[in-house]
């Protein structure tokens, strides 16, 4: 069995003229005094969500790191590509090397002491959930006793850039960003819930069960999907009207395991993926 320790989100909403972002520096100097120097948003939002959800705990050091997003480090990308086709030069050695998948894991494994295991997950929709598969996974077999999965992706400026990478025609619609964590732990000592690994299908009929409780859905239901669900189920929809980001699903499933128990489900393409869990 797999428990939850705890968990922690943060969601930022990025109005359409927005001409800068909510600071993260105060999040991270709340676990971390030291400024910590040349890190970009990306990198920012892995610390702060990451040490907001350890929240002081020393944690073994083979505790392994599970990172998911969506889109990665756009705004660093996105300089470090300006560099070489606009500018016609090499990106600066920083841009270049946080552009990496695994900068952030890099910063966050560094703060916290850890040398275990450390992955970085990109599945779209699912990318959360395929973070925490490979928790589960690991928990399972007895890699790690602890496991700290976290979701995270970015709403670089200009906001109007960051509409056409999506391809968002709206353009009155705001625009999110987050940084959603769990901490797991094969030990049932001090754990909130015990939580059950993801589970796939291709039918939403299956993903569900007769006996699921409190079914929360990540996605919007088309027509179809809508005539197979409980009457009691809610979608998850936070701020009225925005454009989900990449990380969208981690953010509804940290928000839900305030819950007693509860399904969790989510939507990539024809793929859905659920998430149960109890009281502990």
């Amino acid at each position: 069995m797999i428990y939850l320790i705890d968990s922690y989100s943060l969601l930022n909403t990025i109005a359409p003229n927005a001409d800068g972002l909510p600071d993260l520096k105060a999040i991270i100097q709340r676990w971390h005094g030291e400024r910590i120097r040349r890190i970009d948003r990306y990198i920012q939002l892995c610390v702060a969500g990451g040490l907001s959800c350890v929240a002081g705990r020393s944690l073994p050091e083979n505790t392994g790191v599970y990172l998911a997003s969506r889109n990665g480090a756009v705004a660093t990308s996105a300089r470090a590509m300006s560099s070489i086709e606009a500018d016609g030069q090499l990106p600066k050695p920083l841009h270049f090397v946080n552009t990496l998948g695994n900068s952030a894991g890099f910063y966050l494994t560094q703060l916290l002491g850890l040398t275990g295991t450390a992955v970085v997950c990109s599945a779209e929709q699912l990318s959360f959930e395929a973070a925490l598969t490979h928790a589960c996974l690991d928990l399972q077999a007895r890699q790690c006793d602890t496991a700290l999965v976290g979701s995270f992706d970015e709403t670089p400026l200009p906001v109007q850039h960051q509409r056409r990478r999506l391809n968002i025609t709206d353009s009155q619609a705001p625009l999110l960003e987050g940084s959603h964590w769990l901490l797991l732990s094969r030990h049932a000592q001090n754990a909130r819930a015990k939580l059950r690994a993801p589970e796939y299908t291709e039918s939403l009929s299956q993903a569900l069960r007769r006996e699921d409780t409190g079914v929360q859905l990540a996605f919007s239901p088309n027509k179809a999907e809508a005539s197979k669900l409980p009457g009691s189920h809610t979608v998850y929809n936070p701020v009225e009207g925005a454009i989900p980001h990449g990380s969208f699903s981690g953010a509804a499933l940290v928000e839900q395991l305030k819950l007693p128990c509860g399904t969790h489900v989510a939507r990539e393409g024809k793929t859905y993926c659920t998430v149960r869990w109890t009281s502990a």
